[in-house]
C-alpha cells in the first residue's frame, strides 16, 4: 500500500493492529479533523444494563436530552465511549449515551463451529447499519477495496475509504470475527504468472497489507473466467496460500461458475473456494435455484463440500432494454416498484421475484423467500458456509432465516 494511504490511516492503524492482537492503547485523532466517533476501541463490544433503570441521553452528559429508559439485564451493543459514558444500541429502543457504571461489558463468545457465514463489506451507512445489527451472526467480513494488477501490483480502488475500512475492522475485532482483505483480480494477470520475481514481490505486498490492517487472511476474487492460464494462476495462489499459512492466515478463493474452470485444482489454492454464479451477462434471475443446484452438484463431485462456500447476491439488478445492468439494494428495489406502480411477480422456475416497468425494463432481485432456497441448498449439500454480497443491500428479514 502506498505512503499516501498509510498516512491517511495512521490514526486508525495505531490501535487497529494492537486491538486485533489483544493490545491496548489510546486512539489518536488528527488535529483539526473532528470526527463523530470518539473511540473505536469499544465499537462492537457487547454488554448488559446493570442498573434497575437508567436514562439514555442524546449526548455524553447528565444534561443530555433524555431519549428513553432501559432496565436491568437489557442487552446492548457499545458503539462509542466519551470519558465515563458509553454510546449504546439496544435491540429495541433509542440509541444514545449512558454512564459506563451502568453497563457490564461482556466478553464475546464465538461458536467454534467450522461453518462460515461471511459478509462482503462495501462500506457506506447501509453496510455499517447491517454490520451493527447482524454482526453477531457473522463469522467474518471481507472489506472491499483492493485490486491485483496484471503485474502483481496491489492497489486500492478509487472509492476505497480508509476510515470506513478501519471502522468495520474495529467492530469485527471486538466481535472476534475473521477479517479478510477482498482482493479483486479483474483480468488474466499473464505478466505476473510468467515471472517468479514478480510473484514474490506481489506476495510481499499482500502480506504487508494484511499485517498493516491486522487481518486474518485474504479473499482472492477471480472476477473473470480463467482459461489456459489456470495452471499458472493456481500455482501462484497456492504459493500465496503457503506463505500466509506460515503466519496462520487464511486464504479463500472466489470463482465464477463455468464448465471451463478446474475447481479441483483451484481448491488446492485456499482453505475454501467460494462459488459466485455466472455473473451479470443477460437479463433474468441473479441465481436460478436450478442453476445453483447444478453448479453445486458438479463442484462438490470434485471438491469436498466442506471446502465450498456459496456466495449469494443481496440486492437486485435493474436491466435496461439495451442489456445494461444497474445494481440496486433491496430497499431501492421496493422503492422503485412502488414509484413505478409495478406489480412484483414470482418466477416459479428460478424461485426469484421480479417486476417489469417502463417499456421493457425489468428488475430481478433477492428477498427473504428466494434466499431461503439458496440457504436450503447449502444445508442439503453440506457446504462449508455461505457468503452474503453485499452487506446493507439485503432484505433485513433474511437474518431471521439464518
Amino acid at each position: 500500500m502506498n505512503q499516501g494511504i498509510i498516512a491517511a490511516v495512521l490514526s486508525i492503524l495505531f490501535y487497529l493492529t494492537s486491538l486485533l492482537s489483544g493490545g491496548q492503547g489510546q486512539a489518536i485523532q488528527p488535529a483539526g479533523q473532528p470526527i463523530a466517533q470518539q473511540s473505536y476501541t469499544v465499537l462492537g463490544q457487547m454488554g448488559t444494563i446493570t442498573a434497575d433503570r437508567i436514562t439514555i441521553r442524546n449526548s455524553p452528559s447528565a444534561d443530555g436530552k433524555p431519549l428513553g429508559t432501559l432496565t436491568r439485564n437489557t442487552a446492548i451493543t457499545i458503539l462509542d465511549q466519551s470519558d465515563s459514558w458509553y454510546k449504546i444500541r439496544p435491540r429495541l429502543g433509542a440509541e444514545g449515551w449512558v454512564p459506563d457504571y451502568s453497563v457490564d461489558v461482556q466478553d464475546v463468545q464465538r461458536d467454534k463451529s467450522a461453518y462460515e457465514l461471511l459478509g462482503f463489506y462495501p462500506g457506506g451507512e447501509q453496510a455499517y447499519e447491517s454490520l451493527l445489527e447482524n454482526g453477531a451472526r457473522l463469522t467474518g467480513i471481507a472489506p472491499l477495496g483492493w485490486q491485483l494488477g496484471s503485474y502483481g501490483q496491489l492497489t486500492v480502488t478509487a472509492d476505497f475509504n480508509p476510515e470506513e475500512t478501519g471502522r468495520s475492522l474495529y467492530f469485527a475485532g471486538n466481535q472476534k470475527m475473521d477479517t479478510f482483505a477482498h482482493i479483486s483480480v479483474d483480468s488474466n494477470p499473464s505478466p505476473l504468472l510468467s515471472d517468479a520475481h514478480m510473484q514474490a514481490e506481489s506476495i510481499r505486498q499482500i502480506q504487508a497489507a494484511v499485517r498493516e490492517w491486522g487481518l486474518k487472511g485474504v479473499l482472492i476474487d477471480i472476477a473473470y473466467i480463467p482459461g489456459e492460464e489456470q495452471t499458472g494462476l493456481y500455482s501462484f495462489l497456492n504459493r500465496l496460500k503457503t506463505e500466509l499459512e506460515q503466519e496462520e492466515l487464511k486464504t479463500i478463493l472466489a470463482l465464477p461458475w463455468s464448465e471451463n474452470i478446474d475447481y479441483a485444482m483451484a481448491a488446492k489454492s485456499g482453505q475454501f473456494i467460494m462459488l459466485q454464479g455466472k455473473g451479470l451477462h443477460q437479463a433474468g434471475p441473479l441465481a436460478s435455484v436450478t442453476e445453483v443446484k447444478a453448479m453445486l452438484e458438479e463442484v462438490t463431485s470434485l471438491v469436498p463440500a466442506e471446502k465450498v462456500i456459496l456466495a449469494v447476491a443481496a440486492g437486485g439488478v435493474d436491466w435496461s432494454r439495451a442489456g445494461v445492468p444497474s445494481l440496486l439494494s433491496h430497499r431501492e428495489v421496493l422503492e422503485l416498484a412502488a414509484r413505478e406502480g409495478a406489480s412484483v411477480k414470482w418466477d416459479t422456475g428460478s424461485k426469484t421475484p421480479y417486476f417489469k416497468y417502463s417499456a421493457g425494463r425489468e428488475v430481478w432481485f433477492e428477498n427473504r423467500y428466494s434466499i431461503k432456497y439458496k440457504f436450503d441448498l447449502a444445508r442439503e449439500f453440506g457446504l462449508g458456509g455461505l457468503a452474503l454480497k453485499d452487506l446493507g443491500q439485503e432484505d433485513p428479514e433474511i437474518w431471521t432465516r439464518l
